[in-house]
C-alpha cells in the first residue's frame, strides 16, 4: 500500500494533475461533435456487420440522397448516420408554425367579434363600430396570412408528397390547418421511408432506429441544457458556502466539479462521442458524483477532529477511490453492455461518465483535496 502522499511537504504540486488534464481537455472541447438532438438533422443508428470503410459509405450517402452532407461513424454494434435535415421540410415546419400563429390570430379576431356584435345589439356608438371594424380586418388579414402560407408550404413539399394532394377552402381556417398538419405528416413519413430505403440500398442493416430533430429545436435544447448546467452549478456554490462559511472549500469544490465536466468534454472531443441529450444526462449525472466525492474530502478535512489533517485526508481518500472504482466498473460494464448490444443512449452516457470518473480521480484527491488540505493548515498555524 502506497504512504500518504498528503505528508510531503510539495503534496501541493499534485494540484498541477488536474490543472494540465484541464488544459489537455481546453484543446478537444471545440472538436466535439454534435449529434442530431442539438444540432438538427436526421440520425440514423444502423446495426449491420458491413465491412465497407466509413468514407466509401459517406460518399455513396452523399450521391444518393441530394444535400445530405452525410457523416458516418462506428457506433454500439453497428454505424450512425446522419444527415443534414431536408432544407424543405425545415422551410415547411417554419411555415407549419406561423400557420398555426394566423390561425390563434384568426380565432382570437372571431372571438373579439362576436362580443362586438353582441355588445353593439344593445347599444350602438362608434368606438364599437370601430373596433369591430378592426377585428374584422384582422380576421381576414389572419386567414389570408394562413392560405398563403399554405399554399407556399405544399409548394415547397410537392417533391416529397409525389403527386398527392391536400383539398381546402381558402375561407376555412380550421380546413387549413388540418391540411397543413396533415402535408407535413406526410412529407416526414414519405422521406423517411425515403432516406431508409436510400441508406438500405448501400449498408445492409438487421436494425435501425430513426430520429429527426430540426435545427430551431436543436438550437432549443443546446441553450436550455447549457443553462441547466451553469444553473447547477450556481446552486452548488451557494450551498457549499453556506455550509462552510468560507470561500476556499466553496471553490475547491466547484473547481473539482467544473474540472471533471471539462475534462469529459475534453475526452469526448478527442474520441469523437458526441454530445446530445443522452452525453447531457451522463455529465449532469458526472455533477453530482463529483459534488459527493469531493464534499466528503472537504467535510472529513475541515469539520471533523481526529487525526491531523494530512491523516484525515489519506484516509478520506482510500475510502473515495474505492468508491470510483466501483463506478467506474459498473460503467465499464455499462459501456460494454450498450456497445454489444446497440443501445446508443446508454453507450453514450456510459463512456461520458466513464471519462469523468477517472478524471474525478485526479481532480478530487489531487486537486480539491489539496486545496481543502491547505487551507485547512494554513489556517491551524494562524490559529496556534
Amino acid at each position: 500500500m502506497f504512504g500518504n502522499i498528503y505528508l510531503n511537504k510539495n503534496y501541493k504540486l499534485l494540484a498541477v494533475v488536474p490543472i494540465a488534464l484541464l488544459l489537455i481537455s481546453l484543446l478537444f472541447i471545440p472538436h466535439i461533435p454534435l449529434d442530431s438532438s442539438l444540432r438538427g438533422g436526421i440520425n440514423v443508428q444502423l446495426q449491420t456487420t458491413t465491412s465497407a470503410s466509413a468514407s466509401a459509405i459517406t460518399s455513396a450517402i452523399n450521391a444518393k440522397i441530394p444535400g445530405a452532407q452525410a457523416s458516418v461513424a462506428t457506433a454500439p454494434g453497428g454505424l450512425s448516420v446522419t444527415i443534414a435535415a431536408n432544407a424543405s421540410l425545415a422551410q415547411a415546419q417554419n411555415l407549419l408554425l406561423g400557420i398555426y400563429s394566423a390561425f390563434n390570430n384568426y380565432s382570437i379576431a372571431g372571438t373579439r367579434i362576436a362580443g362586438y356584435q353582441n355588445a353593439l345589439r344593445n347599444q350602438s356608438n362608434a368606438t364599437l363600430q370601430a373596433a369591430l371594424a378592426a377585428e374584422q380586418a384582422n380576421l381576414t388579414s389572419a386567414l389570408s396570412s394562413e392560405s398563403a402560407q399554405l399554399s407556399s408550404m405544399l409548394t415547397l413539399l410537392r417533391p416529397i408528397l409525389n403527386g398527392q394532394t391536400f383539398s381546402y377552402n381558402n375561407t376555412d381556417a380550421q380546413g387549413m390547418l388540418n391540411a397543413a398538419k396533415s402535408a407535413y405528416s406526410s412529407s416526414s413519413s414519405d422521406y423517411k421511408n425515403y432516406v431508409v430505403a436510400a441508406i438500405q440500398s448501400i449498408v445492409p442493416f438487421s436494425s435501425y432506429t430513426y430520429q429527426e430533430i430540426t435545427p430551431t429545436l436543436g438550437s432549443y435544447f443546446l441553450s436550455q441544457m447549457q443553462g441547466i448546467i451553469i444553473a447547477s452549478f450556481v446552486i452548488v456554490a451557494i450551498a457549499v458556502l453556506i455550509l462552510f462559511r468560507t470561500p476556499i472549500p466553496a471553490f475547491a469544490i466547484v473547481f473539482g466539479a467544473g474540472n471533471d465536466i471539462l475534462v469529459a468534454l475534453g475526452a469526448m472531443g478527442a474520441f469523437g462521442i458526441p454530445l446530445g441529450v443522452a452525453s447531457i444526462g451522463g455529465l449532469l449525472m458526472l455533477i453530482g458524483y463529483s459534488i459527493d466525492t469531493d464534499m466528503l474530502a472537504a467535510i472529513r478535512i475541515i469539520k471533523r477532529g481526529e487525526g491531523t489533517p494530512a491523516e484525515r485526508a489519506f484516509s478520506t481518500m482510500k475510502t473515495g477511490m474505492t468508491m470510483t472504482f466501483a463506478a467506474i466498473l459498473t460503467f465499464g460494464v455499462l459501456l460494454v453492455v450498450s456497445y454489444l448490444t446497440f443501445i446508443p443512449t446508454y453507450f453514450e452516457i456510459s463512456s461520458v461518465v466513464l471519462f469523468g470518473l477517472i478524471a474525478d480521480l485526479f481532480t478530487t484527491w489531487f486537486g480539491n483535496t489539496t486545496m481543502v488540505l491547505w487551507y485547512k493548515q494554513r489556517k491551524e498555524a494562524k490559529m496556534s
